[in-house]
């Protein structure tokens, strides 16, 4: 006997945890994002996984800051009351919102959490990970730019 004991790995976030977001903003639900970037499984703990969220609702606060001025100047109390059409029964604004915050916290978790494979190979894996943390930004932006109605190339002729 080698005296190995596994231990189970970490529970995943409580049902219904979510980070709040202001009065503007929709609320992020930790559980959906596990569920959709998984990111990292349940190798992750929930206190990292809500650390990237909440700089990725930072970051992206920051970067619409302007725009959501404008929408309370029009009279707008929430993102949701922002007109856009609707997608799959939600509102266009409210999807982009949450692929931008989506896609800042999976680059983060995935820059500061490679494959945890004790084998060589686990690390081959994590060096042609189909997404990278730049993919990631990339569409964070176009989501950002999206909401602001901003076209993703500026072109000018030479």
């Amino acid at each position: 006997m080698t005296g190995f004991v596994s231990s189970p790995p970490p529970p995943a976030s409580p049902a219904g945890a979510e980070i709040a977001c202001g009065p503007f903003w929709p609320d992020i639900d930790i559980n959906v994002f596990r569920d959709s970037m998984r990111v990292g499984g349940q190798a992750i703990v929930d206190a990292r996984i809500r650390q990237a969220l909440l700089g990725a609702v930072i970051t992206v606060d920051g970067e619409l800051a302007t725009w959501r001025t404008f929408q309370d100047v029009l009279g707008y109390a929430s993102l949701a009351d922002v007109p856009s059409p609707a997608i799959g029964g939600t509102k266009r604004n409210l999807h982009l919102w949450q692929r931008a915050v989506f896609a800042y916290a999976a680059a983060d978790l995935i820059e500061t959490h490679r494959d945890v494979t004790a084998a060589a190979d686990g690390k081959a894996r994590a060096e042609t990970q189909a997404e990278t943390p730049d993919d990631h930004r990339r569409n964070a932006i176009h989501a950002i730019r999206d909401i602001r109605g901003v076209n993703r190339t500026a072109v000018e002729l030479i």
